[in-house]
């Protein structure tokens, strides 16, 4: 029964063991590029792209078709002949029916095509290619997507968490203060009401501590969403929302041209593929020229002896050329190329208003992540400044100087600027990733 007993312990251990997991940042964004669905949707469409290369790259390579025919002829088809063919003294309007061939007929054909000529298929060629590029493109931006939700869930988690832990550090010390003072009233030197504001001060400061718990808890789900992670399995992640540094970037880091950005290489991708589409509706009126080589084997029976060694097939073998002239479409062409031009034209005006929007796009977030920087230190002298404010009341409150009221207000002012500062670096920190991701560096 103990063996049993401990084979049962040891079961549930690795159960438990099993269903949960710590990861890093690392660790999270690792799992994702395995996991999201998005990005692995992405991937796929990089190699559909792959394989429309090889479809049009075939199109112009040799065809090879066979195809073999089986017919029995229930009633051999008649024809009728004039009976003067073969008797002249026969009247004009008397026939003879005849009956030529065999009942059973059997044919083999073996086919080769092969595209000699076609513009078209050049044009079409090259923006298969382009296609593929394009889609290349698209799907590194895929993945600096996922770096940045993966990234910006993590740090929420952990901001979360910080703010969890500080403020039951400030319930524990308010706690002190709270039995300091109770005693303090039984014995006449305080008034009830000290005790009540810091009692109402520790019952506000629970309910903060319930609504951080439950973003907590809702902000570690939205991680494992994005990471593709089981919703029903444990995950508990590891470090600190300041282990992450966001401050030592200099102002050279943000010169960076607009052509070295994603956005616009995949606006310019988008513009080379409506070129060369346009590019291949007009070249579409040219001549195409093709070749083919056919070989064709027949066997004519009137029994089903169809392998028959001693029964002849009767070869036919030829080649030829085709030439496909296109002369008059009633003007389907020539609009199916002015919407092919008109399309080029917006690929041209969009490109040049994402130039310009990441310009600008890149001023914002330069000026956003300076005032998150300036934000930071001044909100770190803040807190400094508002634990010395909270110390002093205090002090003053223990030698009866100050009210219940003071010091709640001081240890409210200690929170805020608590949580300031974790905000003011979390904004940094954002404010970097975003910085990150439009200039390709995540």
């Amino acid at each position: 029964m103990k063996n049993l007993s401990l084979f049962f312990l040891l079961l549930i251990s690795t159960v438990s063991f099993k269903s949960q997991a710590s990861f890093s940042l690392e660790d999270a964004l690792s799992y994702a590029l395995s996991n999201n669905i998005e990005y692995k949707n992405a991937k796929i469409d990089l190699q559909i792209a792959e394989q429309r290369v090889k479809q049009s790259v075939s199109t112009g390579l040799p065809k090879v078709s066979s195809s073999i025919g089986f017919q029995n002829y229930i009633n051999i088809p008649t024809t009728v002949v004039p009976s003067n063919a073969f008797n002249p003294l026969a009247a004009a309007d008397e026939f003879e029916e005849l009956q030529f061939g065999t009942s059973i007929n059997s044919t083999g054909t073996l086919r080769v095509d092969q595209l000699i000529f076609s513009a078209s298929y050049v044009a079409g060629l090259k923006a298969a290619k382009v296609y593929k590029a394009l889609t290349s493109k698209v799907t590194e931006k895929s993945l600096l997507d996922t770096k940045e939700k993966v990234v910006g869930a993590y740090y929420a988690y952990l901001i979360f968490e910080e703010n969890k832990t500080l403020l039951n550090n400030s319930l524990i010390n308010l706690n002190v203060i709270q039995k300091e003072t109770a005693i303090l009233v039984s014995e006449g030197l305080f008034e009830q009401i000290n005790l009540d504001q810091i009692n109402f001060s520790v019952l506000q400061l629970k309910n903060q501590i319930s609504q951080v718990s439950h973003q907590t808890a809702n902000s570690i789900n939205v991680l494992k969403y994005v990471i593709g992670f089981p919703q029903d399995s444990s995950l508990v992640l590891s470090g600190r929302l300041f282990d992450f540094k966001a401050d030592d970037t200099s102002l050279d880091a943000f010169q960076i041209s607009p052509s070295q950005m994603l956005d616009f290489q995949i606006a310019d991708e988008n513009r080379r593929l409506s070129l060369l589409t346009l590019k291949m509706n007009k070249v579409s009126a040219i001549p195409s020229i093709s070749g083919f080589f056919s070989h064709q084997e027949t066997a004519l029976r009137n029994e089903f002896n169809l392998f028959s060694g001693d029964k002849p097939w009767y070869p036919s073998t030829f080649w030829g050329i085709n030439i496909n002239i296109p002369i008059f479409t009633s003007g389907e062409s020539l609009a199916v190329s002015k919407q092919s031009e008109l399309d080029f034209k917006k690929s041209e005006n969009l490109l040049r208003s994402v130039e310009e929007g990441l310009k600008q796009q890149l001023s914002q977030l330069s000026t956003d992540y300076n005032l998150a920087l300036y934000a930071l230190e001044n909100d770190k002298e803040n807190l400094i400044l508002s634990q010395k404010i909270l110390k002093n009341t205090l002090a003053r409150f223990k030698e009866g100087l100050k009210s219940g009221l003071d010091v709640a207000q001081a240890q409210n002012q200690e929170i805020s600027a608590q949580n300031q500062l974790l905000q003011s670096h979390f904004n940094l920190l954002l404010a970097k990733l975003k910085l990150d991701k439009l200039m390709n560096k995540l």
